[in-house]
Order: structure tokens, then sequence, then C-alpha cells
């Protein structure tokens, strides 16, 4: 039995050059083993890199839902200070029809420590001047700003430094006051 491995290990020489490597023949007499070892890796890789694509999909998805709940949080808490602001200027109307303007500067004083309101301002807009302010050293300052001196109706202005709600005080018949609340941006 020898002989015949013998000879047929110098004939596979013979035949290639080189004597079969121990490995490359345990292979070969169980090729079918190690090709569905090979399936099943290609299996699990594939499933791996799905597995991962998933992973950035939903990443990306909770980051774009995370945006869209804060940009609905910020329009609402931005249109809940737009109305605050016209009830404001309301409660400012009726004390400055009565004359009561430390009521009015108290008011103002009591606002401004809410969150994210940085300044209020109560302009004439007879003189454009600064009647009340939550920053004393305005009070008396001369107004330029032709959108804040003409707004009709509760406008919003946004810039860098933040949001600006303008809102007139409205008497019987005309302006009697303009209301300037500035809030900071988050």
């Amino acid at each position: 039995m020898e002989t015949n491995e013998k000879q047929r290990s110098r004939a596979e020489e013979n035949f290639t050059g080189k004597p079969e490597s121990k490995l490359l023949t345990f292979v070969k007499k169980h090729l079918l083993v190690f090709s569905l070892l090979a399936i099943i890796i290609c299996i699990i890789l594939g499933f791996m890199i799905k597995i991962n694509i998933m992973e950035r999909s939903s990443l990306a998805e909770k980051e774009l839902l995370v945006n869209l709940y804060e940009n609905k949080m910020d329009s609402l808490s931005l249109s809940d200070m737009e109305l605050t602001s016209r009830v404001f200027s309301w409660a400012i109307r009726s004390e400055m029809t009565r004359q009561n303007l430390e009521q009015v500067n108290l008011f103002i004083k009591r606002l401004v420590k809410e969150p994210n309101i940085s300044k209020i301002q109560l302009i004439d807009p007879a003189t454009a001047t600064v009647l009340l302010s939550s920053d004393k050293k305005e009070e008396g300052t001369i107004i330029e700003n032709t959108l804040i001196l003409q707004a009709e109706k509760t406008v919003q202005l946004s810039d860098d430094a933040g949001i600006t709600i303008i809102s007139p005080v409205m008497g019987l018949d005309s302006r009697i006051g303009i209301l300037v609340i500035e809030l900071e941006k988050n």
C-alpha cells in the first residue's frame, strides 16, 4: 500500500513539478465543508454590513426627528411669546390710558425677569423716544428704526442677536405706544 502512495506522489511530482501540500489535499478531500463554511462567512459579513447601514440610516433619521422637534418647539415658543406680547400690550394700554406709568414700569421689570427675555422697551410713536425700558440708560433715547416706528400689528424680526417682537399699543383711535420685546436666541 505504501508503495502505491509513493508511486502516486512521485507521479504527481513529475506531473506538477512539486509535491502537493497536506493542507491542499485536506481541503480537496473536504471541499463541501469548506465551501459551506465560506458561504456562512459571506452571509455573516453581508448581514453585518446591512446592520451597519441600517444603524447609520436610523441615526440620521433620529437626528432629523430631533431637529424637526426642536424647530416645532421653537416655533411654538415663539408664537406663545408673540401672544404674550399682545396681551402685555393690552395691559400697558389700560395703564397708559390711566396715566399710570409707574405700574407699566413694574410690569416691564417683572416681565424682563422671565427666561429668554433680554430687553423690553415702550416707545412713544409721536416723538420716537423710549418712554420706559428695562435698561434705564436707554430711556429718553430716540429710535430711528422705521420698522419699529411703523408697526401697525404684532411683528417678529429675527437676526443673529435674537428675536425682536414689536407690538403696537393701541388707544381708541391711534397708537399710544410701541412695545418692543427682545428675546435671546436659544
